[in-house]
């Protein structure tokens, strides 16, 4: 096995790391979000400029059609800076999709404005939480006079913590049907009925709760329903958890490698922290939980790049990655959290935000259990995975 990048991937990597060491400075960042809705354009138009937003994307609607390979090492650097841009709203949950399942026509609409940045989506998903909210529903209405004798769709209810949802421009939207089943399609912020409450995510990035108040959706903005819908969910989910695992990855580096530049500069009893023994092995476990992701991630990407497994596989692994999410987040952050004394815990000292960063990744679509039942429930209906 070769792990090495190619000359393409090593350029992506080397010119993401010098636009994030050059924009993202602690003070710039400790600056942006003191914003309600933090957002740094400078950055979202440098990595738009360069062409990594395109990375993924087709050529026909003028991207790179790469992987998520190459994708994920832009993902890896904005980890490592906590920066606050859409990258995993913008491209990976609503683009990518959309690229893969929209119309010709829509991809044309909105894909070219997402490659240059000047478009921004977020994905939509029916709400979750402890409060008692009408489900996202979508209700299909047939041709009348009264709509103009054409077909369309009618979504009512809630979704909350839609990361960026203030700066969007359109959403990809999944609700459910009367039948239990799911619907997926492309709603347009502007549209009439659709209201956006601003909300704060743990880890302090822009989100919000929107309300869908008999909002119309055209027929030809339809993506999926049914069989059709659940495929897309669970290759957006697949492709979703990868580009998390990216983030997690930058962030828990990052947060280590600071731990152990204080813990060096640090002494106590006339030595470095470093050198005491309790710390190294704290720190030692920090390491080999994050590359317990590290090797699950890249079976995952070679499974998305390379076609290298079937749906089951695919599947598996993706909730494998999740679920080291979720436990190298839980280990590794608390680690260089805990490493740091006292001053981890001051919100002016930027270790605190790869802290709460790792925690949001660990919850965001679902905790470690969660994903520890969702492959059992794959492993029971087809035990011969394992074999």
């Amino acid at each position: 096995m070769n792990f090495n990048y190619n000359e393409d991937q090593q350029s992506i990597q080397d010119v993401a790391v010098r636009m994030f060491r050059d924009l993202c400075g602690d003070d710039t960042i400790r600056t942006l979000y003191q914003a309600e809705q933090p957002l740094h354009r400078e950055l979202w138009q440098q990595v738009a400029q360069s062409g990594l937003l395109g990375t993924a994307l087709p050529a026909a609607v003028g991207g790179s059609d790469m992987g998520m390979t190459e994708l994920c090492l832009l993902l890896e650097q904005q980890g490592k800076s906590v920066a606050p841009i859409p990258v995993l709203e913008s491209i990976v949950e609503a683009a990518l999709p959309i690229a893969r399942f929209g119309s010709q026509d829509l991809q044309q609409t909105l894909l070219p404005g997402v490659i240059s940045g000047e478009t921004i989506l977020s994905a939509v998903r029916p709400y979750q939480g402890l409060q008692a909210r009408t489900p996202l529903t979508a209700t299909a209405q047939p041709a009348s006079q009264a709509n103009g004798g054409e077909e369309h769709w009618v979504l009512n209810g809630y979704s909350n913590l839609v990361g960026y949802a203030h700066f969007a421009q359109g959403f990809l939207v999944t609700a459910t049907l009367a039948d239990g089943g799911y619907w997926v399609g492309y709603v347009s912020a502007d549209s009439a009925g659709l209201h956006i409450t601003p909300q704060r995510a743990t880890n302090g990035e822009a989100s919000g709760h929107i309300l869908f108040d008999q909002v119309t959706v055209p027929a030809h903005h339809l993506m999926a329903t049914h069989n059709e819908a659940e495929t897309l969910l669970q290759w957006q989910r697949q492709h979703t958890f990868a580009a998390m695992a990216a983030l997690q990855l930058g962030v828990l580096q990052e947060g280590l490698r600071r731990a152990a530049e204080y813990t060096t500069e640090r002494t106590q009893f006339g030595k470095p922290l470093a050198a005491f023994q309790a710390v190294s092995q704290q720190a030692a476990d920090g390491y080999m939980a994050i590359e317990a992701l590290r090797g699950v991630y890249w079976r995952l990407l070679d499974i998305l790049d390379q076609g290298a497994a079937d749906d089951l596989e695919a599947n598996l692994t993706a909730h494998s990655v999740k679920y080291w999410i979720c436990e190298s987040g839980h280990i590794a952050a608390h680690i260089f959290l805990h490493l740091h004394g006292g001053i981890g815990q001051d919100l002016d000292y930027p270790v605190h935000r790869f802290f709460s960063w790792a925690k949001k990744n660990e919850t965001y679509l679902g905790g470690a259990d969660q994903q520890a039942a969702q492959l059992g429930r794959l492993i029971q209906s087809n035990p011969a995975a394992l074999v």
